[in-house]
């Protein structure tokens, strides 16, 4: 929301301490979307404002996409956060999608991730390896993982197949959450037309997994076990992490699950220029 400036404070500081840069989408309440521009669907579902005024708000995010002819384009919720190293991470991340859509590393594409993907699912909270297209691509020793134990996810028999600091990247099974994700443009014209402009068939990222996963419109979407974005929880009182639930509880010390050098909680470190991070999950001796 445009009056968080606690919020754009604290991830334009991140952005630009980890070499990133990001346009602003401005959040929108729900009670201010007339009725008459909710998709067919709503009116069964009856979602509550702060559930339209998230979507809308995505899905102004992806008609920028759109309006603007970008090829690509990474958006990322306001309370994201990810570890110091993500461009470092997101090149090993490249060599898995372009082994899923069957393009090499020698092969020229136009997108180093490869070509003809609809979405990089990059920040999610759960999901799962499809049954319909089990294919995986293992980046083994990748320190920046927790050891499973220390982890939050709500498959844990997923990890346990693979040595420790293995990340999977596979075709999406069933994601939640939308933390961050990159669209292609090709990706981002078949979401406006059906996420808004046919219908819309539940919350945001319910409705964005459905149309991964139903292929009405062969979608192609990928994503990261563990994923590389995730939620962060600022230091605070009760309601300050969240404009849609506000009956979180106070934190007493900020944290971000999953991310060993947080960009967040290293911020201090990072504008000081030292080195020293804060491993948030440090390996068991």
């Amino acid at each position: 929301m445009p009056e968080r400036s606690d919020k754009r404070d604290a991830l334009s500081l991140a952005a630009s301490l980890t070499n990133l840069k990001f346009d602003y989408v401005d959040g929108v309440m729900g009670q201010n979307i007339p009725s008459k521009a909710l998709p067919v669907g709503q009116e069964q579902r009856k979602m509550p404002n702060s559930t339209l005024g998230s979507w809308r708000a995505h899905m102004n995010a992806i008609r920028g996409v759109v309006e603007q002819n970008l090829s690509s384009a990474l958006i990322l919720e306001d309370d994201a956060d990810w570890d110091i190293r993500i461009k470092s991470q997101l090149l090993d991340f490249a060599k898995g999608s372009r082994f899923l859509l069957n393009q090499s590393a020698s092969q020229q594409t136009y997108s180093p991730y490869g070509d003809g993907w609809d979405i990089l699912w990059l920040g999610f909270c759960h999901d799962i390896i499809p049954k319909n297209d089990p294919r995986t691509y293992l980046i083994d020793n990748d320190v920046s993982i927790p050891q499973p134990d220390k982890m939050y996810f709500n498959n844990p028999e997923l990890f346990s197949q693979y040595p420790n600091h293995t990340r999977i990247i596979h075709m999406v099974g069933s994601p939640i959450c939308t933390f961050g994700y990159a669209v292609s443009l090709q990706g981002a014209r078949k979401i406006l037309y059906a996420l808004s402009v046919k219908e819309l068939r539940g919350i945001f990222d319910n409705a964005l997994s459905w149309w991964c996963t139903d292929h009405s419109q062969d979608s192609v979407c990928i994503d990261a076990h563990p994923s590389y974005f995730y939620q962060h929880r600022a230091a605070g009182a009760s309601g300050k992490n969240s404009d849609i639930n506000e009956g979180l509880p106070p934190m007493e010390k900020g944290q971000t699950y999953n991310i060993r050098w947080s960009t967040r909680l290293n911020l201090e470190k990072l504008v000081m220029g030292r080195t020293d991070f804060e491993d948030s999950y440090p390996d068991r001796p």
